[in-house]
């Protein structure tokens, strides 16, 4: 835990880790804050606009490199696309028929950005399907990102930054839970839901003076 931010793992686990990414995707992430379906956020920000936007290529990619000899350390998650569950989370959000905690509020406020199928739209809002971090045994950095949102990083080569806004003052302690569940329960996604005391936990914590 880094500032209530968990960092990710970045061994060779093909749910949680960068099992599935290739050394291209990790290459670019560190260049531009964009790679592996995902987007930097929370203090990996200052990380990559004032350190690795900066290295040349050549270290870019031994990074890369020596990240991808690193073997799997296995975690309670797993990713399976086109599995019944991708159905079941879709059917949720067409029909209405199929009402899971979480939908609605995925409904409302995540689909402009990140897609009815959890796509999102690269180079601009991250993947949830088979997502890394959405996939990380600890939830506390995605709880973190919907209690204060977050910007992407500001880069030389990169993306126009894109914002995604707080839900602190919007969502409760529950109905967050409940979102963050269904999104880390749907489209193939398959790890440990979020319960509401690790949401009123962390608001707790953000809440206290320095």
């Amino acid at each position: 835990m880094v500032d209530n931010w968990y960092a990710a793992n970045l061994t060779g686990d093909p749910a949680s880790g960068l099992g599935r990414w290739s050394e291209a995707d990790i290459a670019a992430f560190l260049e531009t804050g964009h790679g592996g379906q995902i987007a930097a956020f929370g203090s990996m920000i200052d990380v990559i606009e004032n350190s690795t936007q900066y290295l040349h290529k050549d270290d870019l990619n031994a990074i890369a490199h020596y990240l991808k000899s690193l073997p799997a350390h296995g975690e309670k998650a797993s990713y399976e696309p086109g599995t019944p569950a991708v159905t079941l989370a879709l059917s949720a959000m067409v029909t209405g028929e199929v009402e899971r905690p979480g939908t609605g509020l995925y409904q409302s406020f995540c689909v402009k950005c990140h897609k009815i199928t959890g796509d999102g739209e690269p180079g601009k809002y991250p993947k949830l399907a088979g997502n890394s971090i959405v996939l990380s045994k600890n939830p506390i950095s995605l709880i973190h990102l919907l209690l204060e949102g977050s910007k992407t990083a500001q880069t030389k080569g990169g993306p126009e930054p894109q914002e995604m806004p707080s839900f602190a003052e919007k969502f409760s302690d529950r109905q967050i839970a409940e979102v963050l569940s269904f999104i880390r329960n749907s489209w193939g996604n398959k790890v440990s839901p979020v319960t509401t005391r690790e949401v009123s936990s962390l608001r707790h914590a953000l809440q206290k003076p320095p």
